[in-house]
């Protein structure tokens, strides 16, 4: 019995630990499936709200009730796993505008996947912020983050000038080596992009060889990524190197600096040694330096 009693008292505290921690860290408590199972053994019983767990300031996709209609919870969020048929038993509820949908297993999968929340409205909306949001659920769920109230102003995408979702980042490497730097700009109507070097009035690459510009759609809708690389560094490869988005509505840039590193190579008794010294520093860019490729992985 009194065996019983101690494990008993060692859930109660880490149930009380887990939502402490959740509502300190201003994370809405989701997954507690362990713990919906735990309260579904002992069934619903006269509600006291005054002993519902607090609830963050902010619920991205609301709030909803739980299972015994007595306190309210964090409603799951697009994506986020959940119980079919309006269910509360483990998962949880989607919150408006969402519906729980079990996607079509891949082939060769025997499993089927879980049900997630799905926006039952999947056409992107232009908010009252500017921003083109991929369906009216995920504006809902950017003005809770923000702590601001969006409205809609339309279907579709926002007729606005590019913006700079991810600009080029500075970089330093050695002579010889290869380098990337890219870019990730929002526009309606698509914009064009380009690359230009502090002190050269056309675009990149020109003539030059050893430099290529890639760009194409995407990752999301409406956004346009492009990649500098430069391949083989030299020394006169040093400087700041600018992103450059323009459309009919605007334009907008983001530069990065380029440091390149003397690769120097001396024969010291029979023996090939490599010492390596630093090129001048130059008009500084507009983030962190980063060795190699920095975000962009590879040259698409």
């Amino acid at each position: 019995m009194q065996v019983s009693s101690m494990a008993k008292l060692c859930l109660c505290v880490c149930i009380s630990m887990s939502v402490w921690l959740h509502v300190s860290l201003g994370l809405p408590p989701q997954h507690l499936g362990w713990l919906r199972l735990w309260k579904e053994g002992e069934g619903c019983r006269e509600c006291n709200q005054h002993l519902c767990p607090p609830l963050p300031n902010n619920c991205p996709a609301g709030r909803v009730w739980d299972e015994c209609g007595c306190c309210e919870q964090c409603a799951n969020v697009e994506g986020q796993q959940c119980d079919p048929d309006g269910a509360q038993k483990f998962y949880g509820r989607c919150g408006e505008g969402l519906i729980c949908q079990r996607k079509m297993p891949k082939r060769g999968h025997r499993a089927e996947p879980e049900p997630t929340c799905v926006c039952q409205d999947k056409n992107p909306v232009c908010g009252s912020d500017g921003w083109t949001y991929p369906n009216v659920c995920q504006m809902r769920e950017a003005g809770s983050r923000h702590n601001i109230t969006l409205g809609l102003i339309g279907t579709g995408p926002c007729h606005s000038a590019p913006r700079v979702l991810r600009g080029p980042r500075n970089l330093f490497n050695y002579t010889g080596n290869d380098i990337v730097f890219g870019c990730e700009v929002s526009a309606y109507p698509l914009p064009n992009l380009g690359w230009k070097k502090t002190g050269i009035e056309n675009f990149l690459p020109g003539d030059d060889p050893h430099i290529s510009v890639q760009a194409r759609g995407g990752p999301q809708r409406y956004t346009v990524s492009t990649w500098l690389q430069i391949q083989g560094l030299h020394l006169s490869d040093a400087g700041v190197y600018s992103c450059i988005s323009y459309n009919a509505l605007g334009e907008t840039s983001a530069s990065a600096q380029l440091t390149v590193l003397r690769q120097v190579v001396k024969v010291m008794k029979g023996h090939a040694e490599e010492e390596q010294e630093c090129s001048d520093h130059l008009e500084e860019g507009s983030a962190d330096g980063q060795l190699a490729s920095g975000d962009y992985p590879g040259f698409i």
